[in-house]
């Protein structure tokens, strides 16, 4: 029996971090948590070996599913700009909603957290809470830096 070797590091391509925010395609727990983490600072075996649970079944399943790529042949299209506003547009309004509420809580205490949630809850479809979600970006900015603000873009799946 043969057995495939992943030495290259891999990247997640567009479609991975879509399936990130929409959970559309039936994974594995191992193979979701692979997804979520890997990135090119490691090697495809390496990341094998730091998700538990995982095999390099799960990684074939990610690549043929296309949503993990190898380095070398991803880099131009995993790493294009997305704006923070395109970003959005990839999110559910459940998703955004649950994202927000979180983070309201958790990055702005009891009153400020408190006066975003009632932004937050005022939203009465997808356009007001992608409004909203790029407002808290702002927030976050002002509140806690532009590093701060920058690692939440990434997170709604933004590159810029």
């Amino acid at each position: 029996m043969m057995t495939t070797t992943h030495a290259e590091p891999y990247v997640r391509t567009e479609a991975g971090k879509a399936e990130i925010r929409a959970h559309s395609i039936k994974l594995s727990r191992p193979a979701r948590n692979l997804l979520m983490v890997i990135d090119a600072s490691c090697s495809g075996d390496a990341w094998l070996g730091k998700v538990n649970g995982s095999t390099p079944g799960d990684l074939e399943v990610l690549i043929a599913a296309k949503l993990i790529a190898p380095q070398g042949g991803a880099a131009r299209t995993v790493y294009q700009r997305i704006p923070v506003e395109v970003a959005v547009r990839d999110w559910t309004y459940d998703a955004l909603y649950t994202l927000l509420t979180h983070e309201a809580k958790e990055r702005f205490g009891l009153i400020k957290g408190y006066r975003l949630i009632l932004k937050i809850e005022g939203c009465s479809d997808l356009a007001g809470m992608q409004a909203v979600a790029l407002d808290f970006v702002e927030q976050i900015r002002k509140a806690h830096g532009e590093d701060s603000a920058a690692r939440f873009r990434k997170q709604l799946g933004a590159t810029d």
